[in-house]
């Protein structure tokens, strides 16, 4: 077996969508220094994008807003065509107050099942009732960015209120309420806001901030009843779903009597918010007076815990939730899920099963299946799969999962699954590994693009390179890459027969 073949061994992972894994312990290979990679227009692209963001935000950020704009206009005439990343910048856009922008990037979108999810719900979210001028919408970020970081909420507030520009824009009235709300003018904040959603009640973002001032001000009923609203939206893609999960555990967090409670919506708050570590600070401070609500706040430690990779700690917790409460559904689930990753399948199906009684949530139903799986009886799996696909059709962990049982299906739930979750690396490669299945290269690539740009030290990426690369004759660079994957993740090997890999046989 030559050097290609070994590390093809070393590296050659089949997608877990499509085809069955399999472990072995071969012992890591030391791979060569390598002095060029064989993506380097993908590492300059890259690099080159990621630098003139990131130049262009901290401007925005110091409230050299212009400037700031000017570089954000001038990436995006430059940029290539790459679906992925005009989506990405243009939600930042949104958020930012750029709508122009925003809209620029969606104008050069194609107009596909990738994209048309992401667009309605940054409509549905971020944008007033009718565009501004260019000089308008600078005028306005600039007070955004002042606003909220650079605390001048104050005396941007008050240049607001005295300027005759942006009046007719709801947009305008946003950005007092929020000053106002940012100073803890409470009054003055729902006064505002309440005259932006006059102008545009279909403003998710709008009316996010009237039920936070609402929860500030004690107005406990009129804040949940503003949440109910919001949460009927229906929002299909994990970001803005996140973004309405993180505000009603604020508005849970602000109306909620007990301190432990208080407590804990606080915390799932932060984790919502990728504040793990300030989370988890919150919990373990709570459980020294919580001795009512402990069981769910061990519960929730266990949760973070799992989602940050922390098994051991993760169990920890889920077992104290379970043992204080054998019907806390977050601690039975952490625990189903912890024992699935150790492969005691039999137990994961019963704390599965137990999870399923406390929840009307798919979750613990698609790991009863993947548990059956699991366990060599597919047929049950495949029978509940088929069974929870009628009502959940934009299930994201359901529709990966099933694959497993109906593969004939990934040319349908893949591409729906990366236009609900943008950011799962996972789907990219495997978009790649059944373009390559089809010999479809150009398409091949452009997954992998989007793979690279989420996460370039990943070593599926190398090894479906690599193929891709073989099939274009680039033999030399196949190699470079496979090294590369090896260099990455030697320990792993697919059980494959030797000198041999399912895309371009013998």
């Amino acid at each position: 077996m030559n050097k290609v073949r070994v590390l093809l061994t070393t590296c050659l992972l089949l997608s877990t969508l499509l085809y069955a894994d399999a472990e072995s312990t071969l012992k890591p290979l030391k791979a060569k220094t390598v002095t060029t990679v064989a993506n380097m227009d993908m590492v300059v692209k890259d690099n080159f994008i990621k630098a003139k963001f990131s130049s262009a935000e901290n401007r925005f950020i110091q409230s050299n807003v212009k400037a700031s704009y000017d570089d954000f206009n001038d990436l995006i005439q430059k940029a290539n065509h790459d679906d992925y990343v005009f989506l990405l910048y243009g939600m930042k856009m949104a958020e930012y107050g750029l709508f122009d922008l925003s809209d620029n990037l969606i104008e050069r979108l194609d107009n596909n099942h990738f994209t048309a999810s992401y667009v309605k719900d940054m409509k549905r979210y971020y944008y007033p009732s009718s565009m501004l001028s260019q000089k308008d919408i600078i005028g306005l970020a600039d007070a955004y960015s002042n606003i909220v970081y650079n605390n001048m909420a104050l005396e941007t507030t008050s240049e607001l209120l005295n300027t005759a520009r942006f009046d007719e824009s709801d947009y305008k009235n946003y950005l007092i309420a929020l000053g106002y709300y940012k100073s803890n003018n409470l009054p003055l904040a729902l006064k505002y806001i309440d005259n932006a959603i006059l102008e545009n009640d279909t403003n998710i973002n709008y009316l996010s901030l009237k039920a936070k001032i609402l929860a500030d001000s004690k107005k406990n009923s009129q804040a949940l009843k503003v949440l109910a609203k919001i949460k009927k939206t229906p929002f299909l893609t994990t970001d803005f779903k996140q973004k309405v999960r993180a505000t009603e555990e604020y508005i849970l967090y602000r109306t909620s009597k007990a301190d432990a409670l208080k407590d804990y919506h606080l915390a799932y708050y932060y984790h919502l918010q990728d504040k793990s570590l300030l989370a988890t600070k919150v919990l373990q401070s709570a459980i020294l007076t919580a001795k009512q609500y402990s069981s769910d706040i061990y519960a929730l430690l266990g949760r973070i815990y799992y989602e940050n990779n922390e098994p051991l700690k993760a169990q920890e917790f889920a077992s104290r939730a379970y043992k204080e409460d054998s019907h806390n559904y977050l601690a039975i689930l952490t625990l189903a899920d912890i024992n699935f990753d150790m492969k005691k399948y039999t137990d994961s199906l019963n704390y599965y099963k137990k999870a399923k009684k406390q929840s009307k949530d798919p979750a613990p139903q698609v790991g009863i299946a993947k548990s059956y799986l699991a366990l060599k009886k597919p047929e049950k799996a495949k029978k509940i799969y088929e069974k929870l696909l009628q009502n959940n059709k934009m299930n994201e962990d359901l529709l990966v999962e099933s694959l497993k049982v109906i593969p004939q299906r990934v040319d349908y739930y893949l591409p729906r699954v990366a236009s609900i979750d943008l950011a799962n690396n996972d789907i990219w490669l495997g978009l790649a590994n059944h373009a390559i299945k089809d010999g479809n290269y150009t398409m091949a690539t452009t997954y992998l693009n989007n793979s690279y740009y989420i996460d370039e030290n990943n070593f599926k990426y190398y090894y479906y390179l690599s193929l891709v690369l073989r099939a274009k004759g680039d033999n030399e660079l196949a190699e470079r890459s496979l090294i590369r994957c090896a260099d990455i993740n030697a320990d792993y090997a697919a059980a494959v027969k030797s000198g041999y890999s399912e895309y371009y046989g013998k």
